[in-house]
């Protein structure tokens, strides 16, 4: 393991983690990371508290979320890092997906009604508050309400594709994914590719343009890891790296177990200036 570096791929309870976005400041603090970025999904909420954490505690810390999108008719999933928070475009483009993220999350609860399960929406939203909703708080509301007798079974018996619960979610096009990301001037990274992507795919991908590959992650092989960072280097995109924990109470992956260097960091920060500075360049 690096010592010190950067885990760049994290959730908080502001999407479907388990933890404040300050409490995982302060974990990768002990733990001795020297940068972190929150990825929530489809979600800026925890940015900034995010941010005044790092600063008190002397943890660099990324801007980042993370986004669904398509691409030849496949779910990809999409790191946004370095850009600025309050744009305009990328909060629009946000609060879309979390009005469809509400109505996603009632037309399942339809369903689960459909099929003899008691449970509202008042129900599902407990403990979520500023959370942008997903699957696993309508787990959690089945957990509470004894609908089910563990986390996992909500999935495998209601919520996961195929099953009779299940409702798939909005995505971004990749060009709309790129587009808000760039207006935002942040950078854009395909999130664990071979998870849901064959190798010719996520070449296909880096040509449309995308910034760069996370070539570590916790259910990528040595070998895929090995592949992909093979690929970067000679396309010459950006590596980032992560645990893609969502906390003690959603799976073994713990916060640091994947770390990359954190130079990785300086080369995201400064691949996004300089696309600041060609914006502002072309406004000027």
């Amino acid at each position: 393991m690096i010592s010190g570096g950067a885990d760049l791929h994290l959730h908080s309870r502001r999407s479907d983690g388990t933890d404040e976005p300050g409490r995982l400041v302060e974990r990768a603090a002990s733990l001795g990371l020297e940068a972190i970025s929150l990825t929530d999904h489809d979600t800026v909420a925890g940015v900034e508290e995010t941010l005044e954490a790092g600063w008190r505690l002397g943890v660099r810390v990324l801007p980042g979320a993370e986004f669904s999108a398509e691409f030849k008719g496949h779910e990809i999933h999409l790191l946004a890092y370095a850009f600025d928070p309050r744009s305009s475009e990328l909060r629009k483009a946000l609060e879309e997906f979390r009005r469809e993220r509400e109505r996603r999350a009632e037309r399942i609860v339809e369903r689960l009604n459909e099929l003899g399960i008691r449970l509202s929406m008042e129900q599902v939203r407990e403990n979520v508050g500023e959370a942008s909703l997903g699957r696993p708080h309508l787990a959690d509301a089945l957990l509470r309400t004894r609908a089910v007798s563990t986390f996992q079974e909500a999935f495998n018996r209601f919520l996961n594709p195929g099953r009779p619960a299940f409702i798939p979610r909005a995505r971004f096009s990749l060009e709309a994914a790129r587009r808000v990301t760039w207006a935002a001037k942040g950078v854009l990274i395909l999130a664990h590719p071979h998870l849901n992507l064959s190798s010719g795919n996520i070449q296909a991908l880096l040509e449309e343009g995308i910034d760069g590959l996370e070539t570590a992650h916790p259910k990528l092989k040595p070998s895929q890891c090995r592949e992909l960072s093979s690929l970067a280097a000679k396309r010459g995109v950006l590596q980032t790296g992560g645990s893609d924990c969502h906390g003690e109470r959603r799976g073994p992956i713990r916060l640091g177990t994947i770390r990359v260097s954190v130079e990785n960091v300086d080369r995201i920060e400064r691949v996004a200036a300089e696309r600041g500075a060609s914006a502002a360049g072309k406004q000027g």
